[in-house]
């Protein structure tokens, strides 16, 4: 094979967790020219993976016609088209592009379905999202998925470096629905709990540029403001490059179930994900072999949603707070011994 289309739009998780498959064919198609398409706004991800050749922009208010005409002008014809988004307008794409082969990854909606609105799990197994993406391959690879989120590594500025060259913890409080979202207040809680118990110990919080309210709302808490010193802040500051670089650098990882979470994973250094209304059986849980899920069991509305919600359908988030500072403190605290 020559010339390979990926197609994956959305979202920063799931781009992230095509990195594996882009990381398998390049390995199976060494001389294969590996072309990305997705989203304007999600091009830095897949531009800090080493196995992604050339990408293609889907900007906004373009059409299938248009982002076929972009291609076709540098394209004419593919080897493989392999569509890891499946909707409508992927699919749309694929029919109206020239290809030898063309392959897409099949979504298990059923089943999602009897599990969030039924309660009815009918998943045989908890298998990755990057393995169900391979999945779309069969024929071509067979072999079992060990690769992992793979990016290219920047260096830290020179400050950050400096910080976390002594025991360090990073947390990551933000997620795109409200659902998937920690409460801000246990952050506060694990986060003094952290620094008061464990003298020689730092925190970095990271997140992007939306998240400066929370941000804001964690430095100037009381319980946190007077342990400033040893806290950093690092909201939108970093390149995706950097981000993967600075996971490496600490002692450990906290995050909620975000594409922060998957970004993070692309290191070995322990990482403990706290899963609120959703589950594992989605796929969505951390590829790192060094990763752990916390949640609260025993909830019987959960999960709510696949994706995440802008609040709880119940009004008591019991999934977020039966999920104590207690149980993640217990969870983190072996790796800082």
């Amino acid at each position: 094979m020559k010339e390979i289309l990926i197609i994956r739009l959305s979202a920063m998780g799931d781009i992230l967790l095509t990195t594996p498959v882009l990381a398998r064919l390049k390995n199976l198609f060494p001389e294969a020219r590996i072309t990305f398409l997705m989203k304007e706004k999600f091009a830095e991800f897949i531009n800090a993976s080493p196995h992604a050749d050339n990408t293609i922009l889907w900007k906004e208010g373009e059409g299938v016609w248009e982002i076929r005409r972009k291609i076709m002008a540098d394209f004419p014809r593919f080897d493989l088209i392999l569509d890891l988004q499946s909707n409508l307008k992927s699919r749309s794409l694929a029919l109206v592009l020239s290809a030898k082969q063309k392959r897409r990854y099949r979504k298990p909606y059923l089943n999602r379905l009897l599990l969030v609105y039924f309660k009815k799990n009918h998943y045989k197994e908890k298998k990755k999202i990057s393995e169900r993406y391979l999945d779309a391959l069969s024929g071509i690879t067979d072999e079992p998925l060990t690769e992992r989120v793979s990016l290219r590594r920047e260096k830290l500025p020179r400050g950050v470096l400096k910080f976390v060259s002594k025991k360090t913890v990073l947390i990551a409080p933000g997620a795109r629905w409200a659902t998937k979202r920690w409460p801000e207040e246990y952050f506060v809680s694990l986060a003094s709990r952290l620094l008061e118990k464990n003298p020689g110990c730092r925190v970095v919080w990271l997140g992007g540029k939306d998240e400066a309210s929370l941000f804001t709302f964690l430095s100037e808490h009381p319980y946190l403001r007077r342990h400033a010193k040893r806290m950093l802040f690092q909201a939108g500051l970093l390149t995706t490059g950097q981000m993967a670089s600075l996971a490496d650098g600490v002692g450990v990882t906290i995050t909620n179930d975000s594409g922060l979470m998957h970004l993070l994973s692309s290191s070995d250094t322990p990482m403990v994900s706290l899963f609120l209304s959703t589950v594992e059986e989605f796929g969505f849980f951390p590829l790192s072999p060094h990763a752990q899920v916390l949640a609260a069991r025993n909830i019987e509305c959960r999960p709510c949603s696949h994706t995440g919600l802008p609040a709880c359908p119940k009004k008591h988030f019991r999934c977020a707070r039966e999920l104590t500072a207690d149980q993640v403190y217990a969870a983190v605290i072996p790796y800082l011994a």
